[in-house]
């Protein structure tokens, strides 16, 4: 199997989307099957209110989080900025159930911008201590763009209230790190995708992703005054382990039972030992020679969950453990991150997505034995393909007869879709999901919390129209060497939030089968496309992918995608093979911007096939392409042969074969 470098896809802050491959690649994984879909009660008996704007107040607004405290009180967190820009300012709501007093206050911070990053959202927890004291907590990320640094530095930055949101404390930092020698010294590095909670002793614990030592890690603190200090930061896998590195753009989580066990989650660099080497036919010149000097694709990695513990307040840990071999081998970054949740019989309740082919889509889990083994995987919401999904979790009541719920916007769905589905017996059987959201609109990155009874429930969202979404501007993509990422912005997206009494009548909205996101598959009827040429003979003219009686071969790549470059050779090297037979090979680059580097590139590997160049990305959403590289075979009835995802080089037998059996099979022309 072969690496993708993911597109963005058209969700809420430009989270990354997955890789699809086919289904019969499981196999080849060493993956486990399918793991089982829960028996699916009744529906839910949930009513749910309207939905409302909470972020009305502030016109706009991104990145929701709620927290529920002890005695009740509500919180509720989001970014706005003024014209939905990039000057993010973090809004608190604090209220409580049958009581009209509402405190909302806005904060800033003296470095800078708050994110409104919906993968990085700021968090919220509420801290009680011995002797009855009560803190709010916010964490959050501040942005700071820094010449000659392609991403913003980030600082991580805590405040707290003690008097339920009225006034709030000074930002602190609580990060260590001094390597970066950035301005405002170790307020700036890599720190992000981050985890606040407060644990049952009062404890504040914080983790996050940190690029101090190069390659992303896992980072913890904490602290026992409240957030006033914090303790030094702790490198929770040492650099010697096999799972040191981290997904560089997935969020932590943290959970702590009664006893104070610390559980820490997040998705882990795995390498992939299974994929065998494959062999290729020889090219020569320009591309070709660039081939031979690098080698095979490169090396593939697997992003799984993993969860660790520690017994002393995060200064050591133990070795991760993964809460389920998904095997899923990408070689990129989801921005999908876990879920934890502890009950008060100190069961751990972990919830995912994974992009496995043939089995993507959202999972639960279970461990009765602090983390060190955990049930089989149950399905939630999977099919062959999806979408970046991301799922929270609550849970009330203890053991077998504790209730989960688990929400996340649907990446099966083309528009993502709020869902919730309900355990009423510890997560061993789930009530039939329930779509919170409204039909038509993106919603992405719901959060929510219920009470200890399981009486109330509240989930928030950030939600925005097809409209805004089509029209919102494509994010750089950072595998191109020369781009730089720009601060997000808020843009035109509300926080929508619903509350329910549970035991009512659903308020469930059903989904349509034509509302699954599916990607091209072979036997499809590939869609008509034209794309402009930028090299050879054809130079300027537009070109059709699917022309009758031509057999053609559809690349979509782009010039800062290393297995793109890699594989031009192999593409070529097709087209000077069987070019004499009638063969098109068309490369369609979706560098963004005029089509300079395109060119240079073409012209520097000398590459004879031809090249075409999509800067607004329309061959992504005419063949449901999410990733790069993707290659397809189309006859002359426009029907797809054959296709592969990621490098070619792994998949030369079978575009030899393919190409081969459509050169001499007769087309019969559609009329």
């Amino acid at each position: 199997m072969s690496s993708l470098t993911p597109f963005p896809a058209p969700r809420l802050l430009w989270i990354a989307a997955t890789t699809f491959v086919a289904t019969a690649a499981m196999a080849a994984c060493g993956g486990d099957a399918v793991p089982h879909d829960t028996t699916t009660v009744a529906a839910s008996t949930i009513a749910f209110d309207s939905a409302h704007t909470l972020s009305a107040v502030t016109q706009v607004g991104a990145a929701p989080i709620l927290a529920l405290a002890p005695d009740g009180r509500h919180a509720t967190a989001w970014v706005s900025a003024p014209d939905g820009g990039t000057d993010g300012r973090l809004h608190v709501l604090v209220a409580r159930d049958g009581d009209t007093t509402q405190v909302l206050r806005e904060l800033t911070d003296p470095l800078g911008p708050i994110e409104p990053h919906g993968e990085a959202p700021p968090k919220l927890a509420w801290s009680t201590r011995a002797g009855g004291s009560s803190t709010l907590g916010a964490l959050y990320v501040v942005g700071k763009l820094v010449p000659g640094r392609r991403f913003p530095a980030s600082a991580l930055r805590f405040v707290r209230s003690d008097d339920g949101g009225a006034t709030w404390s000074s930002p602190v930092t609580v990060t260590d790190d001094t390597t970066k020698g950035l301005a405002n010294g170790a307020d700036f590095g890599s720190h992000n995708f981050h985890a606040l909670h407060a644990a049952p002793d009062g404890t504040f614990y914080v983790a996050w992703l940190d690029g101090r030592a190069g390659k992303s890690a896992v980072y913890m603190t904490h602290s026992i005054d409240g957030g006033a200090t914090w303790a030094a930061n702790v490198r929770v896998v040492p650099m010697t382990s096999t799972l040191t590195e981290a997904c560089p753009c997935c969020r932590t989580a943290i959970a702590a039972d009664a006893d104070g066990t610390v559980y820490l989650s997040w998705r882990a660099v795995i390498a992939d030992t299974s994929a065998p080497a494959s062999s290729a036919a020889p090219a020569t010149g320009g591309a070709a020679d660039a081939h031979a000097a690098h080698g095979a694709a490169s090396p593939q990695t697997i992003r799984d969950i993993v969860v660790a513990r520690s017994t002393d307040h995060g200064a050591t840990w133990s070795e991760p453990v993964r809460v389920h071999a998904d095997n899923w081998i990408f070689d990129g970054c989801p921005h999908a991150g876990p879920s934890l949740a502890v009950d008060p019989s100190k069961r751990l309740h972990v919830a995912w997505w994974t992009g496995k082919p043939g089995a993507a889509g959202v999972f639960y889990t279970q461990s009765s034995d602090r983390g060190a083994t955990f049930a089989a995987a149950t399905s939630l919401g999977v099919a062959e393909a999806s979408q970046p999904a991301h799922v929270q979790l609550a849970v009330a009541g203890t053991g077998a007869s504790s209730t989960v719920f688990a929400t996340w916007d649907d990446g099966t769905k083309r528009v993502p879709q709020v869902t919730l589905r309900v355990s009423r017996n510890g997560g061993t059987t789930f009530d039939s999901a329930t779509v919170v959201s409204a039909p038509g609109r993106s919603a992405t990155f719901p959060v929510l919390t219920v009470d200890q009874a399981a009486t109330a429930l509240t989930i928030a969202w950030a939600e925005q129209t097809l409209e805004t979404v089509a029209a919102a501007a494509p994010r750089p993509n950072m595998k191109d060497p020369n781009a730089s990422m720009p601060l997000p912005r808020v843009g035109n997206t509300q926080v929508m939030v619903r509350r329910a009494k549970l035991g009512g009548v659903p308020a469930a909205q059903a989904a349509t089968v034509d509302d699954a996101f599916r990607p091209l598959q072979t036997g499809d009827q590939a869609p008509s496309y034209g794309v402009r040429l930028v090299s050879g003979a054809q130079r300027g003219d537009s070109l059709q992918i699917v022309e009758p009686g031509r057999v053609t071969l559809l690349n979509v790549w782009a010039t800062w995608c290393t297995s793109c470059r890699e594989e031009m050779a192999d593409l070529d090297a097709l087209f000077a093979r069987y070019r004499a037979q009638g063969l098109r090979v068309v490369a369609v680059s979706v560098d963004q911007g005029d089509p300079g580097k395109v060119v240079r590139f073409t012209e520097k590997e000398k590459l004879a096939m031809s090249i075409g160049h999509d800067p607004q990305g329309i061959v992504q959403r005419t063949y449901s392409v999410v990733g790069v590289p993707e290659t397809y075979l189309i006859d002359g009835n426009g029907r797809v042969l054959w296709k592969t995802a990621g490098n070619i080089h792994g998949a030369l037998d079978g575009a030899r074969t393919a190409i081969e059996q459509a050169l001499v099979k007769p087309v019969a022309l559609a009329r």
